[in-house]
């Protein structure tokens, strides 16, 4: 099992998350039909507003990215998602896969 990390550039007015062309190579090869993104753009207002009703925008924001359907396939991939600030280097969040599901820590 891997860790995926997910690089968060925090610009003038929002975050750009996006994940290396290695892993999205990584995840076309486990997911034949997945359909990863080069990266997903989050205005400040639209992550705060998201996260009054629908909790951390992190746990939307991989699956997402990666474009994968299937959970439970992902899980057995993978055994954390990182989420590191590409100017300082800094874990702004993980995720750890226990037991086909997510735990967040921050």
């Amino acid at each position: 099992m891997e860790a995926i990390k997910i690089s968060v550039n925090k610009q003038m007015d929002g975050y750009t998350f996006s994940i290396a062309p290695s892993i999205r190579e990584r995840i076309k090869s486990w997911f034949p039909d997945a359909h990863p993104a080069n990266n997903i753009f989050v205005s400040y207002d639209i992550k705060s507003d998201f996260e009054v009703y629908y909790g951390k925008l992190e746990s939307y924001i991989y699956p997402a990215l990666l474009g994968v359907d299937n959970q439970s396939e992902l899980n057995k991939k993978i055994n954390e998602i990182m989420f590191v600030d590409t100017k300082t280097g800094n874990v702004l969040h993980t995720h750890k896969v226990r037991k086909n599901h997510f735990q967040h820590i921050t």
